[in-house]
């Protein structure tokens, strides 16, 4: 395929003439990069801008010195781009790049980027208010995320009679920040007799709710449908099904798995806390009542 063929089905370029993506094609150079193989750093230095023509780059974030643990920010695919904060305001890289998968990018420099734009200016500037919409659309998503992840923090110093109690509020308080309309259910699991048990539904639109895999893992069940799992110390504290109206395009399916992952990790560790504090009210109240009698 040529290259004009490959930047054709970029959603960046989409509305371009042949003639303009002619021009553009000659400013940027193509690399491979194999599954594993880190794109950039976190905290260096860099003046690219990388678009994923083939493959998967995950965007993320060092959980310690030494860089043995990270923390998934974003997870981008064919036609998605990143880097373009080096671009536009010489920025030191906030986080790390990883092809998660064998993937082919096309990168361009700040230099050769504003030489494009500055020589022809017809085309870069079509180029670069597409990149200015795709960059403010993802500052609204981070906003949306920080303002739901505020709500769940209230949830978090909020006292809870059991996991599943928990469980449900937090989802009465985010299904509000997910756009468009979804059917959201939310099951706690009872260690007892080892099933999940319904704690909330939300219907955003008619249609039936699905059923749950015989072994529950976090995961697309299919392009409308998302399985969040919770889970602490080796074991399962509750699941949600999440299902949209309409099928997702598979760069709504990363950033909604982002998203999910984060709520996830933050769901499992608050309900063993309260597992565990629930469990220890209870041996409480019988070592009153055995006392008593």
């Amino acid at each position: 395929m040529s290259d004009i063929a490959k930047l054709k089905e970029i959603t960046l370029f989409a509305g371009l003439s042949d003639a303009m993506l002619e021009e553009f094609s000659g400013y940027f150079k193509q690399s491979a990069f194999a599954a594993g193989r880190t794109v950039f750093g976190e905290k260096t230095t860099g003046d690219s801008l990388y678009i994923i023509v083939d493959g998967e780059v995950v965007i993320e974030k060092a959980m310690d010195e030494e860089g043995r643990e990270f923390k998934t920010l974003a997870i981008l695919s064919g036609g998605d781009f990143f880097g373009e904060m080096a671009v536009l305001g010489n920025a030191v890289r906030f986080a790390q790049a990883r092809a998660s998968k064998d993937s082919v990018l096309f990168e361009i420099g700040r230099d050769r980027f504003f030489s494009f734009i500055k020589e022809r200016p017809e085309t870069g500037i079509k180029i670069f208010s597409e990149i200015l919409k795709t960059v403010s659309r993802r500052l609204q998503h981070t906003s949306s995320e920080l303002t739901m992840l505020f709500d769940l923090s209230r949830q978090l110093m909020a006292e809870h009679r059991s996991p599943g109690e928990f469980l449900a509020k937090v989802m009465d308080e985010m299904h509000i920040y997910l756009e468009g309309s979804w059917n959201i259910v939310a099951y706690a699991y009872n260690k007892f007799n080892e099933e999940y048990e319904q704690v909330y539904s939300h219907k955003g639109f008619q249609g039936p709710a699905p059923a749950l895999p015989a072994k529950a893992e976090s995961g697309w069940l299919d392009a409308r449908t998302y399985l969040m799992v919770s889970a602490a110390e080796g074991h399962s504290l509750g699941c949600v099904t999440y299902t949209h109206s309409d099928e997702l395009s598979p760069v709504e399916k990363n950033n909604l798995a982002t998203i999910f992952n984060t709520i996830s990790s933050i769901l499992g560790s608050a309900m063993l806390n309260i597992e565990h504090q629930t469990e220890a009210a209870m041996m409480e109240r019988m070592r009153k009542t055995k006392n008593s009698i």
